[in-house]
């Protein structure tokens, strides 16, 4: 425990001698600061961190139109799809009919505006055209004007042009500068390998020249081929490099270290010797690791080590903590997982490290970054520690944090995690206080989600608000609109009974329960076919409500089609919901509806319904015409026997 918060401690020797040392100068001299640059934008951001967050308040998106503004997922992923439709499209008309832009269209020039230049000529390109190209990373058009120059370029323009179709030769990744897409893009892990004929003529012909222009090409295949998933061919090269003593550039090095999983992931011993053969080779060749490095080495060692992982990561944590390296959230990512697998002492690990990270803001130094939250929070749920929930929540909203939110599956793993531990641990009240700084505006729950709230609330020992009912119904149906059964599960916790009279809840929970059935109605008569029968037992919460709210006919209407069209719906309505049913429809002194529970009793084979049509029978408002249909429905015999036994 104590190793670990040693080696999380962010003032590492060096930054302490360096701050004694500048104590012990003489502060008789002024010195002026050196200025901070600082963007156009700066100001902007510094106030908006003095204004409150809104929570309410709708994303910037749709501020020019609020009845756009979505509230399902899928809604927002349209939007986000139709958005950089319209952008795309744009481009495409920009590109595809250049003859109608014989203008420019913006003052000063803005340069997506500018339709793409055409090259049929050899005169029409030169080499600088070619840079200018491949600084775009425009794959395809800049191939293209090489071919124009007949291949006659410099050493120097070969090698960015194969560094381009090194990393960049999947035309689709190249070009996609698509936010709100990409917002909604799942991330690829493996890309197309393509241009291979050209790849290859380039790095044959490069590797040939002077040393540093072969060195380069090798540095660059090497992580190119790593990065597109060609695991042989990267190591093969690798060894080659090896042999012919070409060095290579700590890039090229911690690629190399994540192929180490991929080629001996069945080897631990193996794949420890390669990795420390690695690292001891940096050191020697005097090539400066960075923060990759160490991320690379600790994701070597979760993926192939498993004895003894803890002491392997000491060990690589004091060297390059030594170098004066600071570490990424990746690193941390990686620190989590090494610490809390198999541990005893795994939480008090977990809550250590989020210490150390406590009111830190970061950048963006290693793909992995993103993944830290996510795990952090998930880890936190795990554990079931609401601190450590709100720590990482906090650390998450310090600075510029959020960046590290990259795709929507990211955000929607977070406060999946985020939202279930704040169930967990808290009451019904806490919970919904956080639920309403969330819902819709940061987070759309998902169905499980909403399943997990209403389990709690059915368990809950305290007494429910119907106020956080009424608004779960209301999120539910604007979020989940088709989704029948999730309804009819917030709907089936309501209590008409503990309202007060004049309450306006009951009038909407009344209306909820209304609009629910008209909307399942819709459905049957439209989509028959393809309808999904619904439980009676869930059902049997419409009538109920409207029933308890005084809209009695409603009420009957409602059960009168269930029990009739009874092929429509699952048998599931148990005996204690038929007892309720039909105490209440007595007590309301509504005997058709207490005839329609009998009726479904009957129906369904309980062993009760002599005892039911025996009340029944002995209502004094009961007619003569309900006493028949009542001795049709049960049998003479039934009620007499069951009056026998009284007598007796």
């Amino acid at each position: 425990m104590n190793r670990l918060r040693y080696l999380l401690d962010r003032t590492s020797c060096v930054e302490l001698k360096r701050l004694k040392s500048s104590l012990s100068v003489s502060n008789s001299k002024v010195k002026i600061p050196d200025r901070i640059q600082r963007g156009p934008t700066d100001i902007l951001k510094a106030l908006e961190r003095t204004i409150p967050k809104d929570y309410n308040n709708t994303s910037y998106l749709y501020h020019n139109d609020p009845y756009i503004c979505p509230l399902r997922k899928t809604e927002y992923r349209t939007f986000a799809l139709s958005y950089e439709a319209g952008r795309k499209a744009a481009k495409w008309i920009r590109n595809e009919h250049r003859d109608l832009f014989p203008k420019h269209l913006s003052e000063p020039e803005i340069e997506a505006f500018i339709p793409l230049p055409t090259y049929t000529d050899k005169s029409q390109v030169s080499e600088e055209i070619l840079l200018r190209v491949i600084s775009k990373h425009i794959v395809p058009d800049a191939l293209h004007i090489y071919k124009l120059l007949d291949y006659n370029v410099s050493n120097d323009t070969k090698q960015i042009l194969l560094e381009l179709l090194c990393f960049y030769n999947n035309e689709n990744n190249s070009q996609n500068n698509s936010r709100l897409e990409d917002w909604f893009t799942a991330k690829q892990d493996k890309y197309a390998w393509q241009y291979v004929t050209e790849i290859n003529e380039l790095f044959e012909f490069l590797k040939t020249q002077d040393s540093s222009t072969a060195a380069a090409a090798y540095n660059i295949m090497i992580c190119g081929l790593t990065r597109h998933s060609r695991i042989n061919e990267a190591w093969v090269l690798y060894q080659e490099c090896e042999e012919k003593d070409i060095p290579l550039n700590i890039t090229t090095y911690n690629y190399l270290l994540r192929l180490i999983p991929e080629n001996f992931n069945h080897n631990c011993e193996l794949a420890m010797k390669y990795l420390f053969d690695i690292l001891n080779t940096i050191n020697k060749k005097r090539v400066k690791p960075n923060v990759r490095t160490l991320n690379a080495a600790l994701s070597v060692v979760i993926k192939t080590q498993k004895k003894n992982n803890v002491d392997i990561t000491h060990r690589l944590l004091m060297d390059f903590k030594r170098m004066n390296i600071k570490f990424s959230l990746a690193t941390y990512y990686y620190i989590i997982v090494i610490f809390t697998q198999n541990n005893k002492n795994a939480n008090a690990n977990f809550v250590d490290i989020l210490h150390s990270l406590k009111n830190r803001s970061f950048s963006i130094e290693d793909p992995m970054d993103d993944i830290f939250f996510k795990h952090a929070m998930y880890m936190a749920s795990v554990f079931f520690d609401r601190e450590a929930g709100d720590m990482v929540h906090k650390l998450l909203l310090t600075g510029d944090n959020y960046n590290f939110i990259t795709s929507a599956g990211i955000e929607n793993n977070y406060y999946v995690s985020y939202m279930s531990l704040v169930l967990s641990t808290s009451t019904v009240d806490e919970f919904f206080e956080f639920y309403k700084k969330l819902v819709p505006n940061i987070h759309v729950p998902s169905r499980r989600i909403y399943l997990e709230i209403i389990q709690h609330l059915k368990h809950s020992s305290s007494a429910i608000s119907m106020e956080h009912l009424l608004r779960l119904w209301s999120d539910i149906h604007a979020l989940c609109y088709a989704d029948h059964p999730l309804k009819l599960e917030v709907l089936s916790l309501v209590k008409m009974d503990v309202l007060p009279a004049d309450s306006p809840l009951k009038t909407a929970f009344m209306d909820a329960a209304w609009d629910c059935w008209q909307v399942i109605q819709t459905e049957i008569k439209t989509k028959r076919e393809t309808y999904s029968p619904l439980e009676n037992s869930a059902m049997a919460c419409i009538p109920t409500i409207l029933l308890h709210g005084g809209r009695i006919k409603e009420s009957i209407k409602v059960l009168t089609y269930i029990i009739n069209e009874s092929d429509l719906f699952l048998p599931t309505m148990n005996e204690k919901q038929v007892n309720e049913l039909f105490e209440s429809y007595i007590s309301k002194e509504c005997i058709l509806g207490a005839f329609l529970i009998l009726e479904y009793s009957v129906n369904s084979g309980f062993p009760h319904i002599v005892k039911m049509a025996t009340e029944l029978h002995n209502l004094p408002q009961l007619t003569d015409a309900y006493r028949k249909e009542l001795i049709n429905l049960v049998g003479a015999e039934a009620l007499n026997s069951s009056n026998t036994k009284k007598s007796n």
